[in-house]
């Protein structure tokens, strides 16, 4: 599972509007706005979708100007979840593994 915390800023006049897109996104919520269009969001992986998709959606809505990655934090996910990776392999280096032996 992967959560996001972005930091978009839109053009002042097209917050209302850009509010809205943002939150019809799969698994964003916007949580604090501004005035001048800035606003704090979450993202989280949803089954239909991953918080790296919604994040490049975001910079594709009209109104706009930046979204900025603030925050990100990983979770292993369940088997049964449609974004689970295979376990990586952790490669140990044969110095550190005999200074383990020693």
């Amino acid at each position: 599972m992967n959560i996001a915390g972005v930091l978009v800023h839109s053009l002042p006049e097209a917050s209302d509007e850009v509010s809205a897109a943002l939150a019809a996104l799969p698994g964003v919520e916007v949580h604090q706005r501004s005035a001048d269009g800035r606003m704090i969001v979450t993202i989280e992986d949803q089954d239909e979708s991953t918080a790296g998709d919604s994040l490049l959606a975001m910079h594709r809505l009209e109104g706009v100007l930046s979204a900025a990655l603030v925050y990100h934090h990983f979770e292993p996910t369940t088997l049964e979840s449609p974004h689970t990776l295979e376990s990586p392999r952790i490669l140990e280096s044969p110095r550190i593994l005999q200074s383990k032996e020693s």
